[in-house]
């Protein structure tokens, strides 16, 4: 039985024990070589064990040799001895500091650009490892895996469950990984670098719930959690996309993922150009919901010359018609209805009050005529995939600016009023709504 203060192969002086689990320990030592702590990992072998589980411990070492980065422990010796019992030690280069599953358990809450940072950081590593040749794949990314260091760096943790040569089309390998954040591909022994993505996605949202994805409700198998936390929608988007379960539909590399993952933080942290001086639309946003409401602008509408000209116009047609028909004949009730039926096809629109709300699930458009709704648009706001300004056809032949939401194939536009927004309040109003949707 090992001890404290024992020294394996006159070399590593044992300090303390870190863990253990069923045939293996890990413990602090000291180098006294090289003066330095490291940890050696043992694996004890016994009647009960099974060979696969030496084969593991040796391919870690092996793999772990090989690999050169600042974020991942570094391979320092491999041996076997024997005390009572054969064991084999794995020797790394020791970093101080603690697991996530540590902090998780002292009750630690980590907040979204905490998150974002430790997803960055292990999005680096794992491109680093998805491009060596052959591809390493760690098959193992859960919180006790992940170390935030004393000097607040994240490492990546425990190879024990890595892969060292690239996934192909009908391959099967051992099957490895921690339930909850394995991917059902893993489990059917056809890992591939997207796996590790999806184990990462489970750890991140994990850290942010304080759930352990295990414990999470399903649908589809799709975890659900986007209903317990307030986040911007477009990191939500990209943690699903992370985690979902159909291996094409899943973000296809480290670096694709990291991409999108900029892309919203560039989105969050786009400055915004102030709302034009003369602008009357109201906007109010708050972590939790974005609301926009675009009133009937009376001022415009009143000294519009093509409305003056409209109602002069009207006035003279209405004295005419009555002048010709008076009131008493049923051709002049005619032309004056339809006269005002013309009267408001043309001026109605200006009357029209436009309110945009979205909050973390879903959107609506709202378009109201004197307090009557004439039409409601809603749709989810995951599904958001552009936001952007433009001109389209308005009333008559004129162009008129406005803003469209692209869901998919649909479009859901609005600001297309009498008087129309300008381009500077529909550039703008695109610009608050991408930037809360941490769209990029």
């Amino acid at each position: 039985m090992l001890q404290i203060e024992q020294v394996l192969r006159d070399r590593y002086q044992l300090i303390e024990k870190l863990g253990e689990s069923a045939g293996r320990q890990t413990w602090l030592a000291w180098d006294l070589s090289t003066q330095e702590q490291v940890v050696v990992k043992m694996l004890i072998f016994s009647d009960q064990m099974q060979w696969e589980n030496v084969r593991l411990f040796e391919r870690e070492a092996q793999i772990l040799k090989k690999l050169n980065h600042p974020r991942i422990p570094q391979y320092r010796n491999y041996f076997c001895f024997e005390d009572r019992v054969i064991q084999f030690a794995l020797v790394q280069t020791y970093i101080p500091g603690s697991s996530l599953r540590e902090l998780l358990a002292k009750g630690r809450v980590f907040t979204p650009a905490e998150i974002r940072k430790i997803a960055a950081e292990i999005l680096k590593i794992l491109i680093y490892l998805h491009s060596l040749s052959p591809v390493v794949l760690h098959r193992d990314i859960k919180p006790s895996n992940i170390l935030l260091g004393k000097d607040s760096q994240i490492y990546l943790l425990d190879f024990g469950a890595v892969q060292d040569r690239a996934a192909r089309e009908g391959a099967t390998f051992t099957v490895v990984g921690t339930y909850g954040y394995a991917p059902l591909e893993q489990f059917g022994g056809r890992a591939t670098p997207a796996s590790d993505l999806y184990a990462l996605g489970a750890t991140l949202i994990h850290l942010l719930t304080g759930i352990s994805p295990a414990n999470l409700p399903q649908q589809n198998s799709r975890l659900q959690f986007a209903h317990l936390l307030k986040l911007n929608p477009g990191f939500v988007r990209w943690l699903e996309q992370l985690t979902e379960p159909n291996l094409e539909r899943r973000f296809s590399s480290a670096k694709e993922a990291l991409k999108v993952l900029k892309a919203n933080q560039a989105g969050m942290s786009r400055l915004i150009r102030p709302q034009p001086a003369d602008s009357q639309i109201h906007l109010q946003k708050s972590s939790g919901h974005l609301q926009i409401q675009i009133p009937v602008l009376w001022q415009k509408t009143l000294v519009d010359p093509k409305n003056l000209a409209a109602m002069v116009g009207l006035l003279i047609w209405s004295y005419l018609v009555i002048g010709a028909f008076g009131f008493s004949t049923i051709q002049g009730w005619i032309w004056l209805i339809a006269s005002l039926l013309l009267a408001a096809w043309f001026l109605l629109p200006n009357f029209v009050e436009t309110n945009i709300y979205f909050d973390h699930q879903e959107f609506e458009i709202e378009s109201k005529l004197m307090g009557l709704c004439l039409r409601t648009q809603r749709g989810n706001v995951l599904e958001i995939d552009k936001v952007f300004s433009g001109e389209t056809g308005g009333y008559g032949n004129n162009k008129v600016p406005e803003v469209t939401l692209a869901v998919g194939v649909r479009e859901y536009s609005f600001g297309k009023l009498k008087p129309p927004l300008s381009k500077q309040e529909c550039r703008w109003l695109a610009a608050e709504i991408r930037h809360w949707l941490g769209i990029g």
